[in-house]
């Protein structure tokens, strides 16, 4: 069924939130829209539509009543004299009491202007789709994520066993009040949620949110100022759960996508255009931008929308963009037609930015700054396509990023690939504590700096070691200490206790010996142990996130040494901090992470 909403008068006045008074055609049942009953009282000639009212504590005639309704606004004496004739229980309008029971004048009502008026009862649509997270916001929990949490454990306590009917109810409110989660299987520590409440199961609207399927069958919102052509969505009988390139690029871009329903445009001669989703899929951006999809008539020359219609659509909707897509276009083909609908300057191909000395530069294939889409405070969304679930930038980077307002979008150029062995990694390395695995070495002592740091990479180091070296013909005795590698070299470390020809004479014996002087930086310090034990090392390494070629990845480069033993794991000496999730990327490619401290 078909529904025209036409001639719609709205009172900004009212407080019900989408109240219309108009002539309007029987929805169909199942509808996603909220009702609320109204009572027709007659009074002098005229039908007025009621809202009937329990009085609240602190409620008094002359702040409440000039909220409501039309008559309250244009002519408040004659509201009140109306209000008088249909409460004729209220024998003083100055004192009314916590809960009686009144009949609020709203609107005078045409005859047979609404479905049942002559009944005395008419329902109403009061609450739409788009509103709806309103609602159901604050009848939810504001929740922080703990170690170890997962959503489907979240809804479970409140809406039942996996799977239940009244679990994917949960789940589906869940995404209406979070949309920020895109990917129920990515919420990290510290994130806040907002759980739906199981008290929300006992409104008396609760079930009509929701199809047979149990989803809420979505309706465009009659009085937003771009939908004045109004549709009416009938829902399929099934779902269609086959996966969509089209579904896909709406979650990549944090996107409604509308693909079931007509859309009913007013056109020329008073002809409706009618605009079937099912072949002309719509993607709605936050901005309230709609991306029209616009299939290849190839296979289908009903798949085609005429100039005039076109026309139509767009005096209804100022800010559509008409996207053509080729027939059997990939997701990154379709994806790329969109962008190709913007404006060359709101993209980028690369962003850099430095964290407490960490350069760090990110490159994607679509870089968008979010507030193009979104509205939203300044972030940029990061889009590149992948072959394989592995090329995929880990998690860890994923929540790095955001925290510097980047947010990741990689997507599978075969959307149809199993995304389950990926997604389990990702839970599993998202509750590891990094900070048990990073060793940190403090500068302030230059003796126990040494000693800490070859100990952290693996070497035997004794302090005040007796050792013996002939000096002028004679046998010197001093104290130093010794660093014993695992292929049987040595070297003394000397912290300023020898002089001149005692250094000369120790190298003479086959010994080599580094000094440490007052004045050596950290810096310094580490090299000259580096360069005497012959280790192998990268200065200030650059580490690429996933694994995929530089042109489409995210580097990181740490200020530091990124060491290489034969019989040991990389080790990366950072000589600045690292941020936990950038430590936790580091750790799962088998970096071993030693952290220096000054003061």
């Amino acid at each position: 069924m078909d529904i025209h909403y036409k001639n719609i008068s709205l009172t900004a006045f009212l407080v019900i939130t989408v109240l219309f008074i108009c002539i309007i055609t029987p929805y169909s049942a199942g509808s996603a829209l909220l009702y609320k009953n109204y009572i027709v009282r007659y009074d002098k000639g005229w039908d007025i539509l009621c809202d009937p009212y329990v009085v609240q504590k602190g409620d008094w005639v002359f702040k409440l009543f000039r909220q409501r309704g039309e008559i309250s606004h244009k002519d408040f004496p004659k509201f009140l004299a109306i209000f008088k004739r249909i409460n004729p229980h209220i024998r003083n309008i100055d004192m009314i009491r916590p809960g009686q029971h009144i009949l609020i004048p709203l609107k005078k009502l045409k005859k047979d202007s609404l479905p049942g008026q002559s009944s005395g009862i008419v329902t109403i649509p009061f609450v739409t789709i788009s509103n709806l997270p309103d609602i159901i916001k604050p009848l939810s929990t504001e929740y922080i994520v703990q170690k170890g949490d997962y959503i489907s454990r979240l809804i479970t306590r409140g809406y039942g066993s996996y799977g239940t009917k009244s679990y994917k109810q949960g789940i589906v409110l869940f995404r209406l009040i979070n949309p920020d989660v895109v990917d129920l299987d990515r919420i990290y520590i510290g994130q806040k949620l907002y759980i739906p409440s199981p008290s929300l199961r006992d409104k008396p609207w609760y079930k009509s949110l929701f199809d047979s399927s149990g989803n809420i069958i979505v309706k465009a919102d009659p009085n937003s100022p771009d939908t004045k052509a109004l549709s009416s969505f009938v829902p399929t009988e099934k779902p269609d759960n086959t996966p969509s390139p089209f579904a896909k690029i709406a979650s990549i871009l944090d996107a409604k996508f509308l693909n079931k329903g007509i859309y009913s445009f007013p056109g020329h001669g008073g002809i409706d255009y009618r605009l079937d989703l099912s072949g002309f899929p719509v993607i709605e951006l936050k901005d309230k931008t709609k991306i029209l999809l616009s299939p290849s008539p190839s296979t289908n020359k009903d798949k085609k929308i005429n100039e005039p219609d076109l026309t139509a659509i767009k005096s209804y909707w100022s800010n559509v963009k008409i996207v053509p897509i080729a027939d059997k276009a990939s997701t990154e083909q379709t994806l790329d037609a969109v962008m190709k609908s913007f404006e060359k300057k709101a993209f980028k191909n690369k962003i850099s930015f430095s964290d407490q000395g960490l350069k760090v530069e990110v490159r994607g294939k679509w870089i968008i700054e979010q507030p193009h889409f979104a509205g939203e405070k300044k972030t940029h969304l990061c889009i590149t396509p992948v072959n394989d679930p592995d090329e995929r930038t880990p998690d860890s980077i994923v929540r790095y990023l955001e925290q510097h307002n980047i947010i990741i979008k990689d997507f599978l150029k075969d959307f149809l690939k199993d995304f389950k062995k990926t997604k389990d990694k990702s839970k599993k390395a998202q509750n590891e504590n990094t900070k048990e695995d990073v060793i940190i070495l403090d500068f302030l002592d230059r003796k126990t700096f040494v000693k800490n740091l070859l100990t952290a990479m693996g070497y035997n180091y004794a302090q005040n070691v007796a050792i013996t070296f002939p000096y002028a013909g004679i046998q010197i005795k001093a104290l130093s200490n010794l660093v014993s590698t695992g292929d049987g070299k040595s070297l003394l470390v000397d912290f300023g206790d020898l002089y001149g020809d005692a250094i000369i004479a120790i190298k003479k014996t086959g010994l080599d010996i580094i000094q440490i002087k007052e004045k050596d930086s950290a810096y310094k310090v580490i090299e000259k142990i580096f360069d005497a034990l012959e280790v192998s090392y990268a200065k200030d390494p650059t580490f690429l996130a996933a694994k995929r070629p530089i042109i489409y990845n995210t580097s990181l480069t740490i200020p530091g040494y990124l060491i290489s033993n034969k019989k040991q794991h990389k080790i990366l000496l950072a000589t600045a901090s690292v941020n936990d999730d950038v430590v936790q990327f580091l750790i799962n490619k088998g970096i071993k992470m030693i952290q220096t401290q000054r003061h």
